[in-house]
């Protein structure tokens, strides 16, 4: 009876061991779980809120400012979005009526000619699409493991999904802040008396001055309905350039830049200069010589 007694004893102590071995790992366990899972929880929601802020964003500009979805996003991807929602609403009744649209139609065309950004915007601006049954299942089943190695599964998962920093693209537009303005009075009066003095010059014998020295076309002059045209031509031409998004001109730089690359189409016809203004302005080879 004693050995079978010392026998039974040792199992018993054995198995109390392994009892309290057990019951050492999972209040190990569980502190773990009170220690990491609320501050995993805490991330997801930080991070839940800040995609919900970069929604929020987009929507605004598509649904208030008629960008397009595309056009939004590449703007929050590259952290510019905010800039310009402020600046739109800034400027209010100022508000130039083509800048979002000259603005939104530039990005589309980047977007199109750049697989990388396309690419990201297809990805999303949250990164990883787990939905929130994902992350809550995820959690309970966290709370509910009963060994380290089920926690540490889960626990990676939910890492995941609290993630680092949000997606992002880092290649910023080039887009010119303080732009989005209506061209004012003062300026586009300007523009039109520099394009003026400019064709005075280059069709001189078509203009004459009056008493304060202010430059005209001739009355019924030959030739002066064409010269009238490419005038509205330019001061369009200047007022875009003025307006774009995408490039640094002032109203007097835009209109400066046009008058110099016509300025070597002195005396060449009107309706020429006209027809090839475009290819002028953005054809750094153009020569006039082949139309003289």
């Amino acid at each position: 009876m004693g050995f079978l007694a010392g026998v039974v004893g040792e199992l018993n102590r054995r198995e109390d061991k392994a009892e309290r071995r057990e019951e050492f790992m999972m209040n190990l366990l569980e502190r773990r779980k009170d220690s990491i899972l609320p501050e995993i929880k805490e991330r997801i929601s930080k991070r839940n809120a800040k995609v919900s802020e970069r929604k929020a964003r987009v929507d605004m500009a598509v649904s208030n400012f008629q960008f397009s979805e595309r056009s939004a996003k590449a703007l929050e991807l590259t952290g510019q979005l905010e800039y310009q929602l402020a600046n739109l609403v800034q400027l209010g009744d100022k508000l130039d009526p083509t800048y979002v649209a000259n603005l939104t139609a530039g990005l589309e065309d980047r977007i199109d000619n750049d697989e990388d950004l396309a690419a990201a915007i297809s990805a999303g601006l949250s990164g990883p699409l787990d939905t929130e049954e994902d992350k809550s299942q995820a959690f309970i089943r966290a709370y509910q493991a009963t060994d380290a190695a089920s926690f540490d599964k889960e626990l990676n998962d939910l890492v995941s999904y609290s993630g680092g920093s949000l997606p992002s693209y880092d290649k910023p537009f080039k887009i010119t802040a303080g732009k989005g303005s209506q061209v004012s009075g003062s300026d586009a009066n300007t523009i039109r008396k520099q394009i003026n003095e400019a064709l005075a010059v280059m069709y001189r014998d078509k203009f004459q001055q009056n008493e304060n020295g202010e430059y005209g076309l001739k009355p019924d002059v030959e030739g002066g309905a064409e010269v009238n045209f490419l005038f509205n031509e330019m001061v369009n031409k200047a007022t875009e350039l003025a307006q774009d998004p995408f490039n640094n001109f002032s109203t007097v730089g835009a209109t400066q830049f046009i008058v110099q690359k016509l300025q070597p189409a002195l005396d060449i016809n009107a309706t020429t200069v006209a027809d090839n203004l475009n290819s002028a302005l953005t054809d750094d080879t153009f020569n006039w010589d082949r139309f003289r």
